[in-house]
């Protein structure tokens, strides 16, 4: 019986580890709290472990317009990605950034942007 409560405790850990280990991009290292981004004012019946909002993205990153500021001089000459004549402001952040897999340009969807996403 010990041998199987064992068993049983070993599986849970196991099957628990990959929601604890999941990684952040080098950049957001210093954020130790899901919750900073995992908020449950985005929670999806009562799962707050959804794709964060705009909002949560900008509690550190201040405003789209503040984005939009930092990206407008792009060395390449193509256009700025924070300032979407398609979008504007309207777009989820997360269309193109990802904090846990390999983010992609959203406009490479029907372009051919060059651009070094973060």
């Amino acid at each position: 019986m010990k041998s199987l409560n064992l068993l049983v405790l070993a599986a849970a850990l196991f099957i628990a580890l990959p929601a604890s280990a999941q990684q952040v991009k080098p950049y957001h290292q210093n954020i130790k709290d899901c919750a900073a981004c995992h908020t449950k004012e985005n929670a999806v019946a009562g799962n707050q472990f959804v794709t964060p909002d705009n909002k949560a993205c900008l509690t550190c990153h201040q405003s789209y317009a503040a984005v939009a500021e930092k990206t407008k001089n792009l060395k390449n000459g193509e256009p700025n990605p924070h300032a979407s004549h398609h979008y504007g402001e309207g777009i989820a952040c997360t269309a193109c950034h990802s904090e846990h897999k390999t983010s992609q340009v959203y406009c490479n969807n029907c372009h051919e942007f060059k651009y070094q996403i973060k």
